[in-house]
């Protein structure tokens, strides 16, 4: 029995009884199969309604389910609200909150649906809204080569944040610096990475997102290096980590280029490799 499984019949109960609540599913790794929840992993659910602003402004309604301790409010990538909710026990609960309309309007075009791919599961469906959910065409979107132009425009991009991210270390800047490096820097290590996988593995091949599973679906090597591109709060730490994150970039990034025909920015990778040298040695 999963540690959620109370939470969830109070979950279901609750949305049986308010007249507010149209359907509920549950999605994530408590409904997949593959990369399934183990003991760290938090419940994903998306809550139809047609009174959004109730659930999203006021709490009364957590209060029915179970005690809770921590909660906020954040926005998912395709604008939905998401109250994020911790439970007595460290139980964590993503409450996706979207209108009956726009569930709707999901149903019938499916594009919204990507989340569901990977497994799900109908708790409640009082209007039938998620009659046809099993019958749709859930087919993943494919992975589209990046165009020459977005691929040039993620090089230069990175090799202007390498100087720009050594001077916030000569500068004394540590805070920026790592920010920079650890966060921004990372982000177009990762969109390179993720490339660098299709280009060797296929259209088809998963690399997840955000990240999210690196550590299985990114080759050895790369996941060995990798761990010495991330610094400690310190200077000389993070003009070690930097070098060895823009040589990885700069691997990838080659690799890529030879094995898709895309122009590489020799000039601009030259350029801010000689200056960040120079000045951080």
């Amino acid at each position: 029995m999963s540690k959620y499984t109370k939470l969830i019949n109070n979950i279901v109960a609750f949305g049986n009884n308010d007249d507010r609540i149209a359907a509920i599913i549950l999605v994530g790794s408590q409904a997949r199969k593959d990369k399934s929840s183990d003991e760290y992993s938090d419940l994903d659910l998306i809550v139809i309604t047609e009174d959004t602003n109730y659930l999203v402004q006021s709490n009364d309604w957590l209060d029915k389910i179970s005690k809770y301790h921590i909660l906020f409010l954040e926005k998912t990538a395709d604008g939905a609200d998401e109250k994020r909710v911790l439970f007595e026990g460290a139980l964590d609960v993503d409450f996706v909150i979207i209108s009956e309309n726009d569930a709707k309007t999901a149903m019938k075009s499916g594009k919204k649906l990507q989340i569901l791919l990977n497994g799900y599961r109908v708790l409640i469906d009082k209007k039938e809204i998620l009659a046809d959910i099993s019958t749709l065409q859930q087919t993943k979107e494919p992975y589209f080569f990046p165009q020459e132009v977005d691929y040039v425009n993620i090089v230069n991009d990175f090799w202007y944040h390498a100087i720009w991210t050594s001077k916030k270390i000569l500068r004394g800047e540590l805070w920026a610096a790592k920010f920079c490096l650890d966060s921004y820097m990372k982000s177009k290590l990762l969109w390179m990475l993720e490339f660098y996988e299709h280009v060797k593995n296929g259209p088809n091949y998963n690399t997840w997102y955000s990240g999210r599973f690196v550590d299985t679906w990114a080759e050895q090597e790369i996941r060995d290096r990798l761990a010495n591109c991330f610094a400690h709060y310190n200077k000389e730490d993070m003009i070690t980590a930097l070098k060895n994150t823009m040589e990885l970039f700069c691997y990838l990034a080659t690799n890529i280029s030879v094995a898709v025909g895309y122009r590489y920015c020799d000039d601009a990778d030259d350029y801010s490799s000689k200056w960040v040298k120079q000045n951080l040695n």
